[in-house]
């Protein structure tokens, strides 16, 4: 059960991140709302969601490692962790630079688009709020619950 319950709060959670991501981040050549960052609007809304769904994360990978007995499955879990968070770090660097690539630096550059922008702006939602902070999150809570599930005495 608590294994559905995991996969539907990952669901919401990453449908809710998708949708800040692809549609309240604005695209080069609009131009800039009057009415501030619509992202932080629909951030605060999903934010419940996403807390839930780290929560939800942390319980059901602490469950998982305290059950396994086979000391090299745990190694596995935790080497998988690793590798993972190193590979999704890898490539949202890589993102995250395209992005201030495109619009001509970050908010400190006087070249750029967004220059005297707050850091987080309708032009940079996706950068902080995209598929690879969610993995990068949701990874980071798995590893730490496994570890402590490995390491604990319940």
């Amino acid at each position: 059960m608590i294994r559905l319950s995991w996969l539907i709060s990952m669901g919401i959670s990453l449908f809710g991140v998708m949708l800040i991501e692809h549609f309240f981040t604005m695209q080069l050549g609009d131009e800039p709302t009057a009415n501030g960052n619509l992202g932080a609007l629909g951030l605060a809304l999903i934010a419940p969601f996403i807390l839930l769904s780290l929560f939800i994360t942390f319980r059901y990978f602490l469950s998982l490692s305290r059950n396994s007995r086979d000391s090299l499955m745990r190694s596995i879990y935790i080497g998988f962790g690793i590798v993972f968070m190193i590979a999704v770090c890898y490539f949202a660097l890589d993102y995250k630079n395209s992005i201030f690539l495109e619009l001509g630096g970050t908010t400190k550059n006087p070249n750029s688009i967004i220059f005297g922008f707050p850091w987080l702006n309708e032009y940079t939602n996706r950068v902080y709020i995209n598929f690879y902070t969610f993995a990068i999150s949701h990874t980071l809570i798995a590893s730490i619950a496994a570890m402590y599930g490995i390491f604990s005495k319940a």
